[in-house]
């Protein structure tokens, strides 16, 4: 079937109308973040792995009085008397880590690389970040949960109870080689692995009694290794995120500022509105 001339005038039109609506509703931060996504600089990072871990309790055992103790065996009374932390070995843990770490980065398109490789990465001419994990800390401690439930007009009922949670915590330096920016930064991050909780209030009808009920699924050591390489995967996504909207303010015109934060999905490939920044620079 044969177009009219006219028909296909509209068509072109209304071609154009969209094409240009597409254009309008791409905001500046997004081409640019897909931009920095295509471009990819840095492209090849290096990540130095601590030494140990730092392991501190917050939980003071019933039968001892901290004021008696001396200063210098405070520190090993409070982790003698931690139910996780004191069985982590270090360097399960950091491989743990350094594992999850690297292996998001290359899904999101990095060249990652290990201190034993350096030779290579120096090598490459290429913009470039080292990312020194200068210290890992595990915090446990008891965390206050509440419970409220209200049957019919009755009374609202509550139940407090604690649990074991234990601090992830992780503090980067990232020094950026072979281009201007090379201004060390320290970068924080937390992630935090909790005690499981199931259960709930239950109303018995034929005696009138409110009871809170539940079992808890207490954090094993295995636990903290798959924490561990998790929080290692969370830390990459974490990273590119703060590379990605540092890269779409710096080509933003000084007088604007950005008006959304993007994430990089990488295993959908798509970009989202950043809701919570990950890392904190000190």
């Amino acid at each position: 079937m044969r177009l009219k001339p006219g028909l296909l005038r509209s068509l072109a039109k209304l071609s154009l109308f969209l094409a240009a609506l597409v254009l309008v509703s791409c905001s500046p931060e997004r081409r640019l973040a897909k931009q920095f996504m295509q471009n990819r600089e840095p492209a090849a990072i290096m990540l130095l792995p601590p030494d140990f871990v730092y392991k501190v309790s917050y939980k003071l055992p019933d039968s001892a009085v901290l004021a008696d103790v001396p200063d210098y065996l405070t520190d090993s009374l409070l982790l003698a008397n931690t139910d996780v932390i004191r069985f982590v070995d270090d360097s399960i843990y950091i491989s743990a880590f350094v594992s999850g770490f690297s292996s998001a980065l290359r899904q999101t398109g990095y060249k990652v690389f290990s201190p034993e490789h350096s030779g290579e990465f120096l090598a490459l001419g290429q913009k470039a970040l080292i990312i020194n994990i200068a210290q890992s800390e595990l915090e446990e401690y008891f965390d206050s949960i509440g419970e409220k439930a209200q049957f019919g007009d009755e009374n609202i009922y509550s139940y407090d109870y604690f649990i074991t949670s234990v601090n992830l915590n992780f503090w980067f330096e990232m020094s950026g080689i072979n281009h201007n920016d090379s201004v060390m930064r320290v970068l924080f991050s937390q992630q935090i692995l909790s005690d499981r909780v199931d259960g709930g209030f239950r109303y018995f009808p034929f005696t009138g009694d409110v009871k809170f009920i539940y079992s808890v699924d207490s954090i094993e050591l295995r636990d903290m290794y798959i924490a561990a390489r998790k929080a290692g995967e969370l830390n990459a996504t974490y990273l590119n995120d703060y590379l990605l909207n540092r890269y779409i303010q710096n080509k933003l015109p000084a007088n604007h500022p950005a008006q959304k934060a993007y994430t990089y999905d990488r295993v959908s490939g798509t970009f989202k509105k950043l809701k919570v920044w990950g890392l904190t620079e000190m």
